[in-house]
């Protein structure tokens, strides 16, 4: 992460449990990864099967989604800023 950039990953701690729209659906974030990205389940009844370690599917589960929080270069990833998180970082941090 580049200097410029004021959010570090225990910022993003804050944002856990938080709603917020991405790719037009409904979406709460769970968890932030050790590699400083937040993990996004979808709200709505959308389900994927999980597969089983044989390749089986057996269970629905939630649709999620990971994003990476920075960019190579340390700055918001686009996903991040198009999902307004950038702005729900603003408004905590004051």
């Amino acid at each position: 992460m580049s200097s410029k950039n004021k959010f570090s990953c225990e910022h993003l701690l804050i944002l856990l449990g938080q709603q917020v729209v991405y790719q037009q659906q409904q979406c709460e974030i769970i968890e932030l990864l050790d590699g400083c990205e937040l993990v996004l389940q979808v709200l709505e009844d959308d389900t994927n099967i999980q597969a089983t370690q044989y390749g089986e599917g057996h269970r629905a589960v939630p649709v999620t989604y990971v994003l990476p929080v920075f960019d190579g270069e340390g700055d918001l990833h686009a996903d991040l800023i198009a999902a307004g998180l950038e702005k729900l970082l603003k408004t905590y941090l004051k």
